[in-house]
C-alpha cells in the first residue's frame, strides 16, 4: 500500500466523490481511502462508501463506531480509551489501524476540503519521502511566513493558524532563499484556497478569501532549521512517522499546530525538510462560531511563544530512529519546563495603578499557567509514545 487518504466526518462524505474521480483520472490505483466514523456520522455513510467503491473501483474502508469498539478494544484497549467521541482526534485511530499495512504516505483531508480536479492530487503529495535538492525559504528570525504567497482579496497580512504572535510582523515577510542538497521531505502541507486556515481572531477582524497562490513553483520548501506551522488538512506525512503523529487533547483545538512544530524540530534534527504548496484544495468551511473558536484558541495562542522557546532550547544529535527523537524531545521539554517553573517567584498580587495595566506578578502568573498548559501537552505526547512501544506500533 503506497498511499492512504485519511479522514473523519460527522457528515455524509460527499467530498470523497471528487477525490475518487481524481484518483481514476490520474490512474492512482495504489491509493486507498480510510474513513473513521463518529457517533454523529450519518448511518448512510457505510452504504455511500460502498457505492463509491463499486463505482470507481477504489478501496474505501469505513470504520464505524461499532467496528472501532470491537477492533480497538480488543487490540489496543488502553490507546482506545484516549479518544473521546465527537472529536476530530478520532482520525488518529486511523493511523493505528494503518500501521499493519505500512503505507508510504498518509494524507489527511477534512470533509470541507474540495480538491482541484485538474491537478494530480497524489502526485503532488508524493513529494513526501523524496530526496530533493533545491532552494529553501529562509528568514533570519527562523520564522518565514509561508502564507506570504497567498493572494488575499484585500491587501491584509495573513498568517497560518498558530503562527507565533511574537513573530507576526513585517520581518516574517522579509524572506530569502538558501540552497540545500539531498534532503528528504518529511511532510507536505497543501495550500487552501477560498477560506484558509487562519486564527479565529483573524476571521473576527476580516473575512479573508484566497483566490490564488502567487508562486510559479509547485512546492515551497523550508530551508533547514526554519519553522512554520502546518495543520492536518490537505497534509501528507511520511509513513516513517505514521503513528508518531499525535494531537494531545490538552492543547485543544490547536493541538495539530504544536505537533507540526515538533515535526519541524524532528526534521531539523534528522536533516529533513518540510514542504508547502501543491496540491491546492478549496475549503468551504463547515459552520463555526468565531467567538467560540477564539475562546478555544486563546490559551494556546498565549502559550505558543513559550512553547517555541522550550523547543528552541533543546539541542541534540539525531537518534537512531524518529521514535527515539520524538521521545527525547518530550523528555527534554519536560525537564526544561520544570527548570523554567522553578525560576518563577510569585510574591503575591499587587494591584496595578490602572485596571488595564499589568504588573510583574501577573505576568509571572500568566507564564506559569502557560508552562503548565505546555507541560500537559508533552506529558500526553510522552504517554502516547510509551503506549506505541507497548503495543508494537513503532516502525
Amino acid at each position: 500500500m503506497k498511499n492512504v487518504i485519511l479522514t473523519t466526518t460527522i457528515n455524509l462524505p460527499l467530498f470523497l466523490e471528487d477525490i475518487c474521480k481524481n484518483l481514476n483520472k490520474f490512474k492512482n490505483n495504489d491509493t486507498s481511502i480510510l474513513v473513521i466514523g463518529d457517533k454523529k456520522t450519518p448511518i448512510q455513510t457505510n452504504s455511500f462508501c460502498k457505492k463509491l467503491n463499486n463505482k470507481y473501483k477504489i478501496k474505501i474502508e469505513y470504520l464505524d463506531t461499532n467496528f472501532q469498539d470491537k477492533f480497538f478494544k480488543k487490540n489496543y484497549s488502553t490507546i482506545y480509551d484516549l479518544f473521546p467521541f465527537n472529536d476530530a482526534i478520532r482520525r488518529i485511530l486511523g493511523l493505528v489501524y494503518l500501521h499493519k499495512f505500512k503505507p508510504e504516505r498518509v494524507i489527511f483531508i477534512d470533509d470541507d476540503n474540495y480538491i482541484d480536479k485538474n491537478t494530480d492530487f497524489i502526485k503532488e503529495h508524493s513529494v513526501v519521502n523524496k530526496v530533493v535538492s533545491s532552494r529553501g525559504l529562509y528568514n533570519k528570525n527562523l520564522w518565514p511566513n509561508v502564507y506570504s504567497y497567498l493572494a488575499t482579496d484585500v491587501p491584509l497580512p495573513v498568517f497560518p493558524r498558530g503562527f507565533p504572535w511574537n513573530f507576526r510582523n513585517l520581518k516574517s515577510f522579509e524572506n530569502s532563499f538558501k540552497s540545500f542538497k539531498n534532503k528528504k521531505v518529511l511532510a507536505n502541507c497543501g495550500f487552501i484556497l477560498e477560506d484558509p486556515d487562519i486564527d479565529a481572531v483573524s476571521r473576527l477582524f476580516w473575512k479573508i478569501r484566497i483566490k490564488k497562490i502567487n508562486t510559479s513553483t509547485k512546492h515551497i520548501y523550508l530551508a533547514p532549521n526554519m519553522y512554520c506551522p502546518f495543520n492536518d488538512q490537505n497534509t501528507c506525512i511520511s509513513g516513517e512517522i505514521l503513528t508518531l503523529y499525535f494531537k494531545p487533547l490538552s492543547a485543544g483545538r490547536n493541538s495539530d499546530i504544536w505537533t507540526s512544530y515538533l515535526i519541524n524540530k524532528v526534521a531539523s534534527i534528522h536533516s529533513d525538510i518540510i514542504s508547502y504548496g501543491s496540491p491546492y484544495a478549496k475549503q468551504y468551511r463547515n459552520i463555526h462560531d468565531n467567538w467560540k473558536d477564539y475562546e478555544l484558541e486563546k490559551m494556546h495562542n498565549i502559550s505558543t511563544d513559550y512553547f517555541i522557546k522550550v523547543l528552541n532550547s533543546i539541542n541534540f544529535k539525531k537518534n537512531e530512529s524518529y521514535y527515539e527523537t520524538f521521545l527525547n524531545l518530550c523528555k527534554l521539554a519536560l525537564e526544561k519546563i520544570t527548570l523554567m517553573n522553578k525560576e518563577i517567584t510569585i510574591t503575591g498580587r499587587t494591584n496595578p495603578r490602572h485596571y488595564q495595566s499589568i504588573n510583574e506578578n501577573e505576568l509571572k502568573i500568566r507564564k506559569n499557567e502557560c508552562l503548565i498548559y505546555i507541560k500537559n501537552y508533552f506529558i500526553e505526547y510522552k504517554k502516547w509514545l510509551v503506549l506505541l512501544k507497548k503495543f508494537n506500533l513503532v516502525n
